[in-house]
């Protein structure tokens, strides 16, 4: 039996499929029954959350392996989360991090980075069996565009900044074959795509792929943040996004690896081929 949190996500969900048609035994852990109706037949729910102990004990007991992701804020979801799997026979665990866990430490970043690592340095103390995986920013990061598409311009503010983005579907592949194989507690995997693309070249392949026009305009981040907390968004989340906009604008998120290749066999979609894939949603 495995144990898939996040399954009404874009990694979680994906992979839940995946491991259902391998034939595995499945469980999900889901908060709203209603969302994981599109799973499989066969697939098991329980209805809880990650930050109860007993919910979370409840879903693992028996399971060999348990695919994380966290949804709350800092390290408390976290400590829930170890104290459960412990009382549960301490299942092996394949956390869904990021590579903010390593771009930005506690001082360039404390909201995201900072808290990124905190987890990771708290499942590591944990005497758990632990698999990190640490993607690039997403390919579906491209939805948020989707209200700047649809008017014809998107604003960003990562500049010239390269990002080497991962198809949600990727990752999952990755997942399975970290839940499902020896060999690989202990280890962190930087997953990314392919290629290392700018946001101006990105938007001008969702453009094209979409059959739309949209015109691009890059802003500093400090405009970016003022425009976002006009708009509604808390202070402390959009300085949060302004630190994260200025590390892609350097370029420290611009490397490809060969994670994906190496562990599956098969090489990450493209930007492009998950534009492709996912054009209806885009437009």
């Amino acid at each position: 039996m495995l144990l898939v949190t996040g399954a009404t996500g874009n990694v979680g969900g994906p992979l839940a499929r995946r491991l259902h048609g391998q034939g595995h035994h499945v469980r999900v852990l889901v908060r709203d029954p209603a969302r994981a109706a599109t799973l499989p037949n066969g697939i098991e729910r329980v209805v809880g959350s990650l930050d109860s102990a007993a919910d979370v004990a409840r879903a693992a007991d028996d399971v060999e392996a348990v695919f994380l992701v966290q949804t709350g804020s800092g390290t408390a979801q976290t400590a829930t989360v170890v104290d459960a799997l412990r009382g549960a026979g301490a299942p092996r665990v394949v956390l869904l991090s990021s590579v903010g866990a390593r771009l930005m430490p506690l001082g360039d970043n404390p909201v995201i980075g900072g808290a990124l690592a905190a987890r990771e340095d708290l499942l590591r103390a944990s005497g758990l069996e632990v698999t990190y995986l640490r993607p690039n920013a997403f390919a579906s990061n491209a939805l948020w565009w989707l209200d700047g598409v649809r008017a014809g311009r998107v604003v960003a503010a990562t500049g010239e900044g390269r990002q080497a983005v991962i198809a949600p579907e990727d990752i999952a592949r990755v997942a399975a074959v970290a839940l499902t194989e020896d060999g690989h507690a202990g280890k962190g995997y930087t997953l990314t795509g392919p290629e290392a693309l700018t946001a101006r070249e990105m938007v001008a392949t969702v453009a094209e792929v979409t059959g739309q026009e949209v015109e691009f305009e890059d802003v500093t981040p400090r405009a970016y943040a003022e425009t976002s907390i006009t708009a509604g968004v808390p202070e402390e989340q959009a300085y949060a996004l302004e630190a994260l906009h200025h590390v892609f604008r350097l370029g420290r998120a611009a490397y490809v690896t060969d994670d994906v290749r190496n562990l599956t066999g098969e090489a990450p979609l493209t930007f492009r081929a998950w534009c492709e894939r996912h054009a209806a949603s885009l437009r």
